[in-house]
């Protein structure tokens, strides 16, 4: 028998668990070499990755692998490398088993849909975004030329099959995320607020709370959900800013190519305007802030549980801890952002 596609790409050390068990639901460290400045505090966040990631990586990979339109082998290799499948298995740790492949897949093509957009037109990416909402909505027949319709209608499908409850409540955010990459407001000048709301929608942030609950199979009430939003949006500030601070340099490359959806949308020339400094000392402050935020996490999280103690806030507490703490390994980690793994970093964009 011949090897299926993932297996003719190894998956670089971040990600491979052969050192350690298989099972095992510590994750690597960060680099030391990272973009964290010297001097900085460790975070005080829980980082933990699902048991069977390795086994779940390699199942996504594979069907990506066989199913995009990749451009060419080092784009295969560069989409392996940076690890969006993984990526979710970091931040969504306490996923039931039989659920973990779909979270991947959705976040997956969240990834590879943004990269395609690099190179579109705000018209184009209005265009194509809207007919994959229409198909993860189902009232859309996909193309099934086009994978990004075709695997957004099969995933809703799917889950809903599974549990029609969490994926309807999984579709608002995920729509929002969409609607979100293609808007040409990401290209107009923002105060840090107005950048913080938007980037709520952008960066996934409820698509990824809802991943978490419906691989989780996590039922919440309307004012469990309400209660919970303070720590939702302090996470998200932290999620924003790291993403910004180690997504720079792929954003400065992407907008030389000058598309507009390629356009600079980052936190980081906010801070160094707002704050009269330049890149580097930008970043320190940003890093610096990041850790205030993992204080105001526990502070948050120890006022809800006293007034309102339940196992379903616990644990979707818990698992914001392991998203906002997961989302900073692997952007600390990943060659998406970071000048690792087996190509050059402008290779295979």
């Amino acid at each position: 028998m011949s090897p299926s596609a993932s297996e003719t790409i190894t998956l670089p050390e971040y990600q491979n668990p052969l050192k350690a068990t298989a099972r095992s639901s510590t994750p690597p460290p960060a680099p030391k070499d990272s973009q964290v400045p010297k001097g900085l505090r460790p975070t005080i966040l829980e980082a933990r990755k699902h048991p069977r990631a390795y086994e779940v990586v390699q199942e996504v990979n594979e069907f990506f692998l066989k199913n995009w339109p990749f451009r060419t082998e080092k784009h295969k290799k560069r989409f392996v490398d940076e690890g969006y499948a993984w990526f979710v298995c970091i931040n969504c740790p306490l996923s039931l088993d039989d659920r973990m492949h779909w979270g991947c897949r959705l976040l997956t093509t969240g990834f590879l849909i943004d990269d395609l957009l690099d190179r579109m037109s705000v018209v184009e990416g209005v265009e194509h975004n809207s007919k994959v909402i229409e198909c993860a909505r189902g009232k859309l027949m996909p193309d099934r030329n086009i994978p990004a319709q075709w695997i957004m209608y099969d995933l809703f499908e799917d889950m809903r099959a599974i549990d029609k409850h969490l994926a309807d409540e999984l579709l608002e955010p995920t729509i929002d995320f969409l609607i979100a990459q293609a808007d040409g407001n990401r290209m107009k000048p923002m105060s840090l607020k107005e950048y913080f709301e938007y980037r709520d929608a952008d960066l996934g942030k409820g698509l990824l709370s809802g991943i978490m609950r419906f691989c989780a199979g996590l039922y919440m009430t309307p004012e469990e959900l309400e209660l919970v939003k303070p720590v939702e949006e302090n996470s998200m500030k932290h999620i924003t800013f790291v993403n910004d601070v180690c997504s720079f340099e792929k954003e400065v490359l992407a907008a030389k190519d000058g598309f507009e959806l390629g356009a600079i949308c980052s936190s980081v020339p906010i801070v160094m305007d707002l704050c009269g400094v330049n890149e580097d000392e930008a970043k320190r402050i940003m890093w610096e802030m990041v850790r205030a935020w993992e204080v105001k996490h526990f502070e948050l999280v120890d006022e809800i549980l006293q007034s309102h103690p339940s196992p379903a806030l616990e644990m979707y507490l818990k698992g914001l801890e392991h998203q906002t703490a997961g989302n900073e390994l692997w952007s600390l980690l990943t060659p998406r952002y970071n000048r690792s793994g087996g190509l050059a970093f402008t290779e295979g964009r």
